[in-house]
């Protein structure tokens, strides 16, 4: 512990150009990657650097710590920038922040708290619009070096002061052998550690998933046995909901 406060002290020196900044961000990732140390030591950087990341943010600078995704919507309605750090068991501690567009290319900037957002790598913001009314669904990863990985598509609704995720707009009964009985807020696609699944944009209003199954004869619903198959799926957005459609 003494020598990790002597990092974070050293730190805690830089001069605040963009040159210190830099470099205290590659310190500070450095620790977050450093499996030596313990998961406190680790989310304490990663606080360390989510705090900077913003503050450089809110002074309207544009560079990000090399462990940082921006993903913002088509329209330029919002951004989120997602942080991480994995820990001892194999899965990842996350940090997020939001920022919303004000006047003459300023922004606007805020961490999300625990609770209020996916917790993940945000990777894309898909925009569709019915009615005159703009839908947003994030697409997010949680990956994992020893059980289960997980993407999810995450509606978010855009209000004057906030972000809300999780919305009813999925007609989904069925999903990832997830049986729902009543419209989902989000999808979740959940497969083993070693496998490789994407969901993606395909065009306008509708989005491709890989299908994942039980291998090695699992039961339904051990998904750190689920690996893809050679089937792609579809989301399609039809009249203010988002379909499921299984491809022959």
């Amino acid at each position: 512990m003494k020598r990790f406060a002597l990092i974070l002290f050293a730190l805690a020196a830089g001069t605040g150009s963009t040159w210190a900044q830099t470099a205290d961000w590659a310190r500070l990732v450095a620790v977050t990657r450093d499996r030596s140390l313990n998961d406190g030591a680790r989310l304490a950087a990663l606080d360390s650097l989510a705090a900077s990341t913003l503050d450089a943010l809110r002074q309207g600078e544009s560079a990000l710590p090399e462990s940082a995704l921006r993903a913002e919507s088509p329209d330029g309605s919002f951004a989120l920038v997602s942080l991480n750090a994995p820990l001892h068991d194999g899965s990842y501690a996350y940090r997020g922040l939001v920022g919303r567009p004000l006047r003459r290319g300023e922004w606007s900037w805020s961490a999300l708290t625990e609770g209020q957002w996916p917790e993940a790598i945000v990777y894309r913001v898909v925009h569709t619009r019915y009615r005159r009314r703009s839908t947003y669904l994030a697409l997010w990863y949680k990956p994992h070096l020893n059980g289960v990985q997980e993407k999810g598509i995450e509606p978010v609704i855009a209000t004057r002061s906030r972000l809300v995720f999780g919305a009813r707009i999925f007609a989904v009964k069925k999903f990832n052998d997830e049986v729902f009985r009543k419209p989902p807020e989000r999808l979740v696609l959940r497969f083993g550690p070693n496998a490789t699944a994407g969901i993606r944009p395909e065009k306008a209003g509708v989005i491709l998933i890989d299908e994942v199954a039980p291998v090695r004869d699992a039961p339904k619903g051990a998904y750190r046995y689920y690996g893809p198959t050679a089937v792609q799926n579809r989301l399609v957005f039809r009249d203010g909901k988002w379909y499921f459609e299984t491809l022959p």
